[in-house]
């Protein structure tokens, strides 16, 4: 009785399920409200069947004694979420992904990476002008800083300039100053003769 109800069981779940391809969690969800009293699944693959939910299709198990005998194309191992549509590979030993179907999930894989990558692009070029924005202000700002050098070494020129007139002129006095110096003390010896009188 028990395998009468997991070998009908699945076509009614199929035929509520038909009008699109759904996962094998939302099989399980499905059958799982139709038929609260299960107590776990197995899971078909017939990898030649063209309707996608037979490749992976996930039957109500009621007793205990169906893990016992399976059935041609069925398996106790549950495929993984990941899988688009998974089919049973009795080669490896496990569920791999309908080849097909892989194709698609790996240029939607394809897509999504040439998406990011366009974002990454984009994000790129704003950084790249932000930079370059940046460069030609610092650039400015160098432009400026060496005008203004420039300025203050032009300034330090003429001080230069000047300090070296007033250093001249300074010399010039000075040199002046002291010739007049010596000519006082060559009177002062006069002076001294004077005096020299006096010690007599």
């Amino acid at each position: 009785m028990a395998d009468e109800t997991t070998q009908t069981a699945p076509v009614a779940g199929a035929n509520e399920m038909a009008t699109h391809t759904p996962t094998v969690k939302e099989m399980e969800d499905a059958l799982k409200k139709q038929y609260p009293q299960l107590i776990g699944f197995l899971y078909m693959s017939d990898p030649d069947n063209t309707n996608e939910i037979w490749h992976h299709f996930p039957m109500p198990v009621f007793d205990e004694k169906a893990y016992e005998n399976l059935p041609w194309h069925v398996y106790k191992e549950r495929p993984s979420d990941d899988l688009v549509d998974p089919l049973y590979s009795v080669q490896k030993g496990g569920w791999i992904e309908n080849a097909h179907d892989a194709q698609t999930q790996i240029l939607a894989q394809a897509q999504a990476k040439i998406v990011e990558l366009d974002k990454a692009k984009e994000q790129l070029e704003q950084i790249n002008s932000a930079n370059a924005q940046q460069t030609q202000m610092i650039t400015k700002q160098l432009g400026n800083q060496a005008e203004q050098n420039k300025n203050i070494m032009t300034m330090m020129g003429q001080m230069q300039q000047t300090l070296a007139i007033l250093a001249k002129n300074s010399q010039s006095t000075s040199q002046n100053g002291a010739q007049t110096t010596p000519v006082q003390p060559t009177t002062n010896p006069t002076v001294n003769t004077d005096t020299n009188g006096g010690n007599n």
